[in-house]
């Protein structure tokens, strides 16, 4: 005979056996509508950057800062200068820029590379004096090239010229100050 307030343990265990059996599957319907809803935001959010990169590059084109891929690289093989890699994400967008300077004697601060650079901290004062010099859309100095249309491996075939060391021209690879890591104190 069992005495009143305890249960069975047997009970109790089927109990929470349908529980935890149940639980998963009335999750399902929950994780199908939000991939349904996801796939219109990602499309949506996708669209919002390229209209944004639209309009950043025809406003570079009115202030006569932009340049072809050919003349790109004629100026690279002829007068060389620095070919800066402005990438926002892995997967982009990338932005290419030409400036006439040598960006690695003119900096005062550390390059490192893209994955480092991205995180903020140490590479932060590099990122920012380069928006401010070259980059920015307002003051910058360096030459955007249009890259529309043009192959990876093409473009991937210069940086690896400029990495080798067999030209004058060089290649840097910077994070936008956009996509550095927020702080607690910002």
């Amino acid at each position: 005979m069992q005495m009143p307030g305890t249960e069975d343990p047997l009970v109790e265990k089927r109990g929470s056996l349908l529980k935890s059996a149940l639980g998963p599957l009335l999750l399902i319907p929950a994780l199908l509508v939000g991939a349904v809803l996801s796939i219109p935001c990602i499309y949506a959010l996708r669209w919002i950057r390229q209209l944004e990169e639209y309009r950043f590059r025809r406003q570079i084109r009115s202030r006569g800062r932009s340049m072809a891929w050919t003349e790109f690289l004629r100026t690279m093989h002829g007068a060389g200068g620095t070919c800066i890699e402005e990438r926002f994400s892995p997967k982009g967008p990338v932005r290419y820029w030409w400036t006439p300077e040598n960006v690695s004697h003119e900096s005062p601060h550390e390059i490192i590379d893209w994955f480092t650079m991205r995180k903020g901290g140490r590479s932060e004062p590099f990122i920012r004096w380069c928006r401010e010099r070259y980059t920015s859309a307002d003051q910058g100095s360096a030459i955007l090239v249009e890259t529309m249309g043009v192959p990876s491996r093409e473009i991937y075939s210069i940086w690896a010229e400029c990495r080798s060391g067999t030209w004058a021209s060089r290649w840097v690879e910077v994070a936008p100050p956009e996509i550095l890591a927020r702080r607690p104190s910002e």
